[in-house]
């Protein structure tokens, strides 16, 4: 193209918009700006960063060039103004994955999140600009401006002044810097580098109890596997994506993990690992610098510590981190490795609403690398995936504790300790062994009920009954976290017997001090390790065997792995079995096998006594026995009773608004729209529209789920639909919110 003639450019905005805006390109941008690249524009009466996705000389008829705006600048932030084509591409694969606005996806490849620098740029006033404002020189629409960075000897951050690109923000500043009064000092000024403070490796201070000591783990760790080392040496040298699905204890994963990251990096290619959490990023990222001897970058965004240079393709990478992980700028990507495949912290939860795993997968399939989903227990998706490499290393039977089965059906009364529970407890104890009780419950007690009418405290804006803290003497929604006081008595009835219903750790803990009161005891759950430097204390005497007895929920599993205990309580294996979630069993099943490895093997005494009331179902009779293949096979059967994934895929469908009747008719509407068959003759199965619990208050929510057999087709007709039915009802009186493979459908 002649960059002399007029040039236009179509650029996407991080907003829920689909559409692109047109955009006059100035003649000093016309050489610099191309497809990527990343640019500063009005938008409305405030400025965004945006990206172009298209350039063209000719407009279309119903534009006419004298209504553009101009691109106001290139993004300037010390990084490449263009995104990388790949990256790019990415962005636009996951919008029509997930059928989210593309601006929106585009956020996810060009945010700094955890490769922001060190030392961003910073505003400081030049000595000219002190003169302008001890004399009163200085203009009053720019002197609180100047003012406000004089005050800070080392200038204020950029990304301080202006985190909403406001323009007449912006003028200020161009102003200030063109009298010289301000001068943008960056990130490598030396003098900027004197003024900091030094930085405390992320290593050192993990900030929520993960706090790391490998010396214990090395000696678990078994032998390399030489025949792992071929199979991925031959996919790293293969040009074309491989997928391995990796069923295995974790310190086999661990060892072959460090395997294939050695292996990646003698060949010169980078390598992401990705797992749920940060604390469990932080363990995975001192131990396999250990054990590959390579330095390992920590990709987060609570962290500043670790930079990753956009630049740095003389030495392969090596980037931890949680799910955004992914869209690291990195190149030459030999490996991506998926730590906990099935664990839900790995999906997005705002739009869009992607997940790590299958972002993976898109970007494997790009780079032509190799995908590795492991873990414990895959999910079934991934156990029955039929595209991929499967390779099952079994636990050592010699390693397995004793697991004996509780039926609570059999007991007289209720009951949260059965006798020979609280036998093994005492045994345990006299040994000088440690005990570890597994609920999967936090708070004192599910909620509270009325002995004579059944009155249950629920809130007000969600309609879910409140949970009971009895620490806190307070009742508290698991939703939307608004909380209220204990009652005296029963609004309803005027009654007073009003009582807890439902176990949790805190009712567990106070019983578990009445029974055994010489006994040191512990609790590990979302409420004991919500302040940082309690958990990183807690978690620590935990990992150092200081408490005989620890309870907790499923936070004991998201760090690093705790050593053995003699004992492991398992008071109600069946309670996620209540949640209305077809993936409940599945759920039920994991739960049971994290807290089974948490004992030690029987040759030493290790016990698991697990108390259920579903002694016969073949989640826990897969635990029982040790054959995992129980537990999938009869899983898979009833997936396909039920027609759900994998045997199909989902969506989930939302509508919310202030007005019941517009909510109502709407969803009603799209499910109709949809139920309805296609050009290309697949129907969809739709399942409602159903009421839902709504987190705002005086709002109306309803809900849906959609399966199809081709997620390519479910996909493209929930887009067509809902353009659809944006354009029949006004904005900001409905919404529609999708959720393409929703992880967890039983919370509404």
């Amino acid at each position: 193209m002649r960059r002399s003639n007029p040039l236009y450019a179509d650029v996407i905005v991080p907003r829920h918009i689909e559409r692109a805006f047109t955009y006059q390109v100035p003649p000093t941008l016309a050489q610099a700006v191309g497809v990527g690249s990343r640019v500063i524009v009005p938008f409305g009466r405030i400025m965004l960063e945006g990206a172009v996705v298209s350039l063209t000389h000719e407009l279309p008829a119903e534009i006419r060039a004298a209504s553009l705006r101009e691109i106001s600048s290139l993004v300037q932030d010390g990084r490449n103004p263009s995104l990388s084509p790949k990256l790019f591409q990415l962005s636009r694969d996951i919008a029509s994955y997930y059928v989210a606005p593309w601006g929106q996806c585009l956020r996810l490849v060009s945010s700094l999140f955890a490769m922001r620098p060190t030392s961003p740029a910073r505003y400081t006033v030049t000595p000219q600009g002190h003169v302008a404002l001890a004399n009163g020189s200085c203009p009053d629409d720019l002197r609180p401006t100047l003012q406000r960075i004089a005050r800070r000897t080392t200038g204020i951050l950029s990304s301080t002044l202006h985190p909403t690109r406001r323009a007449s923000t912006l003028r200020v500043l161009d102003t200030l810097i063109k009298k010289s009064w301000l001068a943008r000092v960056s990130p490598d000024n030396p003098k900027l580098k004197e003024q900091e403070r030094p930085i405390t490796p992320v290593s050192n201070e993990p900030g929520d109890g993960a706090r790391i000591d490998t010396t214990l783990l090395h000696t678990n760790f078994p032998d390399s596997d030489p025949s792992w080392r071929a199979r991925v040496s031959q996919c790293l040298q293969g040009n074309h994506m491989q997928k391995l699905i990796l069923q295995a204890p974790w310190p086999d994963r661990i060892r072959r993990l460090a395997d294939a990251i050695y292996q990646a990096h003698s060949l010169k290619r980078s390598s992401i690992v990705i797992t749920g959490e940060i604390a469990r990023a932080l363990w995975l990222k001192e131990l396999l610098s250990t054990l590959t001897g390579l330095h390992i970058t920590l990709a987060h965004a609570s962290f500043e510590s670790d930079r990753l240079e956009q630049n740095e393709t003389l030495t392969p990478s090596v980037v931890v981190g949680t799910r955004s992980v992914i869209f690291s700028p990195l190149e030459s990507i030999g490996l991506i490795w998926v730590e906990g495949e099935e664990d839900t912290a790995l999906k997005e939860p705002q739009e869009p609403r992607y997940h790590a795993r299958e972002v993976a997968g898109m970007r494997a399939e790009s780079d032509r690398a190799l995908l590795v989903l492991a873990s414990a227990h895959p999910s079934l998706e991934s156990h029955f995936d039929a595209t991929a490499e499967h390779h099952d290393v079994r636990h050592q039977a010699t390693l397995r504790p004793r697991i004996e089965l509780v039926d609570l059906r059999k007991e007289s009364g209720r009951t949260l300790f059965n006798p020979k529970l609280i036998s093994a407890i005492q045994e345990t104890l006299k040994r000088s062994s440690k005990v570890l009780l597994f609920l999967n419950r936090k708070g004192y007690a599910r909620t509270l009920v009325c002995g004579d009418c059944s009155w249950v405290p629920r809130c007000a804006s969600c309609a879910v009954p409140l949970t009971y803290y009895r620490e806190a003497s307070r009742l508290t929604c698991r939703y939307c976290g608004s909380s209220d006081g204990l009652p005296d008595s029963c609004p309803v009835c005027q009654a007073s017997r009003v009582s807890p219903i439902g176990d949790g750790t805190e009712r567990i803990e106070a019983e578990t001090r009445r029974l055994f009161p010489q006994a040191k005891i512990a609790r590990i759950d979302g409420n004991t390790l919500r302040r940082s430097a309690a958990a990183r204390q807690l978690w620590e005497s935990a990992r150092s065997g200081t408490w005989d007895i620890l309870i907790g929920t499923q936070a004991l599993f998201r760090r690093d792995p705790l050593p053995p205990h003699g004992l492991v309580g398992i008071l109600q294996a069946d309670s996620e079995l209540y949640i209305s979630d077809f993936r409940s069993a599945e759920r039920t099943y994991q739960l049971l096998m994290d807290a089974a490895d948490l004992a030690s093997p029987a040759s030493v005494g290790g016990r698991v006594i697990i108390q259920t009331r579903f002694p016969t179902h073949h989640a826990v009779q897969a635990v029982l026995s040790g054959n995992p293949d129980r537990f999938y096979q009869e899983e898979l059967e009833a997936r396909r009773l039920l027609n759900y994934p994998p045997m199909c895929h989902l969506a989930e469908l939302s509508v919310t608004g202030t007005t019941r009747e517009l909510v109502e008719e709407a969803a009603k509407q799209w499910a109709m729209d949809l139920g309805q068959i296609g050009s290309d003759q697949e129907s969809l199965i739709v399942l409602g529209p159903v009421q839902a619990i709504s987190t705002r208050l005086r709002h109306h929510h309803q809900r849906m789920l959609v399966k199809a057999t081709e997620r390519r087709t479910l996909s493209r007709r929930v887009h067509e639909s809902v353009r659809r039915l944006e354009r029949k009802y006004h904005k900001g009186r409905i919404k529609f919110d999708i959720d393409i493979d929703p992880v967890e459908t039983g919370q509404g």
